[in-house]
């Protein structure tokens, strides 16, 4: 009896076993879903930010790329080309209604900024805005402020959505670069610009069932000097295109009225129409267009430019090798020139740019996770090229000159340039951002020496790190190379303006839900570099304040 009973506890004893092994194996089998918080990673599919958008369908006025280089001081204090990096967003966040940000620094700098918008709604967003910024250097008249307000509306439907907005900005720059062996009054070496511009566009709304799109904009601006100069801007915009998967085509069309008026007048019309057409296979993309040009008012012309575009993805997701042709007619228009140079002096002589031909072609892709890169090589033959000098020094009792104004001129026909661009941007996370972009120009102009007050170059070194939700750090640095400034066009003199290297660093941290400090340093390597000839730049500066959100 003894051995029959082991003989059973043996038997019960295997049963049980091999049940609980068949019954882990059922678990084992089973799927686990794990949830926790999604925290994106920008993927391989990354592309620098500031790559342009070769299918940019907008027939606002194209602007050529040899644009001179943002050489003014940061009058915001803000670290240029830097944006903090956005953390993940909370599922029930509620967006502010209200902020506002109060500084002050070194240089009798005072910043004010007020921002108020509508309660968060899918169907609409509007709101108002004001920034005040003011400024004065170690130079006497070396002062500088800015006033800036707006009102903006978005509204949005099933079928399209309305955009409008209204600005009027308001720059007062003073022509402080002078001898210090004379003296001027602030008032007479006061040079203020007054911008007033609204916009309102009309834009389908992507729909993944309707093929058709379409967006009309009209908008204009009326700008003006306290001296006599007036320039007065309107413009229509359209486009109407369609889909057909590998297959599309659109139509773009522009209207841009331009009048000037200072001691003479000048009227600078144009009526572009711009047909093209798209074919996608597999890893190519190809763009194939016109772009038809009418300038009319005291100029009147018409010219053909091709406008054609073609890439292809090499290494998917990895390698992409792209190019294209193009060109334009340019308007130089006293609203952006004066922007790139606030130190403009009266009757300033306007005159179109015609881009005959650019033709650009490069690489983009991705090396690794979270790291784009762009390299770009291109060339441009270009009519009417324009520059800055500056006024020649006179010993005239009666109208002096000090060589603290400047004017426009232009370069011949057929002027050569080419621009190599690099940029590389990399994610390391969800908190670190770093960006490296390069530029560098050559040129070989008609009946022009040199591409004055045109650096060769620019590196930026850029960084954004956000620890925390409440806490991040900016980084810039950069390095800009020498210039040359016309002296006397008579026996063609000129003038080398040192190239510099400087670093911007900015700080935010909000220790409060509705509280917080900021502080942003400029032109921390300290030289007082000639931002243009005669005009020395703020050297060292900062800014620091409070912030309040509500």
């Amino acid at each position: 009896m003894k051995f029959n009973s082991n003989i059973y506890i043996v038997l019960i004893g295997s049963f049980l076993l091999s049940a609980t092994n068949g019954f882990a194996q059922k678990k084992l089998e089973e799927e686990i879903d794990v949830v926790r918080p999604y925290k994106p990673v920008l993927g391989d599919a990354i592309k620098i930010r500031r790559n342009p958008d070769f299918n940019d369908d907008n027939t606002a006025k194209p602007v050529l790329q040899y644009t001179q280089f943002d050489r003014q001081f940061t009058q915001n204090g803000n670290v240029n080309k830097v944006n903090p990096q956005a953390i993940p967003s909370e599922a029930n966040a509620i967006l502010p209604l209200f902020y506002a940000k109060l500084g002050a620094g070194n240089v009798s700098g005072i910043l004010g900024e007020f921002y108020f918008n509508s309660a968060q709604s899918p169907t609409e967003q509007y709101g108002f805005y004001y920034q005040a910024y003011s400024a004065k250097g170690e130079l006497h008249n070396q002062n500088y402020s800015k006033n800036n307000v707006g009102l903006y509306g978005k509204f949005i439907n099933d079928s399209f959505t309305t955009t409008a907005t209204i600005n009027y900005r308001q720059n007062n720059n003073y022509f402080y670069g002078y001898p210090d062996t004379v003296s001027f009054k602030k008032e007479d070496v006061l040079h203020k610009f007054n911008n007033f511009n609204a916009e309102v566009e009309l834009a389908s709304n992507i729909d993944p069932n309707k093929t058709l799109s379409y967006a009309v904009k009209l908008g204009g601006y009326a700008f003006s000097d306290n001296y006599t100069a007036k320039e007065n801007n309107l413009y229509l915009n359209g486009l109407l295109g369609n889909d057909f998967g590998t297959f599309g085509g659109a139509v773009a069309v522009n209207l841009d009225m331009n009048n000037y008026k200072d001691a003479g007048q000048y009227k600078n019309h144009f009526f572009r129409v711009n047909p093209y057409i798209t074919l996608n296979k597999e890893r190519l993309q190809t763009k194939l267009g016109l772009n038809l040009v009418a300038n009319f008012g005291d100029n009147s012309t018409f010219k053909v430019y091709p406008n054609l575009y073609a890439e292809l993805q090499a290494i998917e997701k990895y390698l992409s090798l792209y190019g294209g042709l193009t060109g334009d007619l340019q308007k130089n228009s006293l609203r952006d020139l004066s922007s790139r140079n606030p130190f403009l002096g009266a009757n300033i002589n306007l005159a179109n740019s015609n881009e005959r031909m650019k033709a650009y072609g490069g690489l983009k892709g991705t090396i690794i996770t979270g790291l784009g890169f762009k390299f770009q090589f291109a060339y441009s033959s270009i009519d009417s090229l324009a520059f800055y000098t500056n006024n020649q020094p006179a010993t005239s009792t009666e109208n002096p000159f000090y060589g603290n104004k400047y004017h426009v001129i232009y370069a011949g026909e057929k002027n050569k340039k080419t621009t190599i661009t690099a940029n590389l941007d990399y994610a390391a996370s969800d908190r670190l951002r770093l960006g490296f972009e390069a530029l560098y120009n050559t040129f070989d102009l008609d009946n022009m020496a040199k591409p004055w007050l045109t650096p060769k170059y620019r590196v930026d070194l850029s960084a954004t790190f956000q620890p925390t939700k409440t806490l991040s750090f900016t980084a810039n640095l950069f390095n800009v190379g020498e210039q040359y400034a016309l002296v006397d066009p008579a026996i063609n003199s000129y003038r080398t303006l040192s190239g510099y290297t400087d670093l911007n660093l900015g700080f935010n941290y909000g220790f409060h839900k509705n509280f917080g400090v900021f502080a942003n340093a400029n032109n921390i390597l300290g030289k007082n570099y000639d931002l243009f000839l005669n005009y020395p730049s703020y050297g060292f500066n900062f800014i620091a304040g409070i912030s309040v959100t509500f």
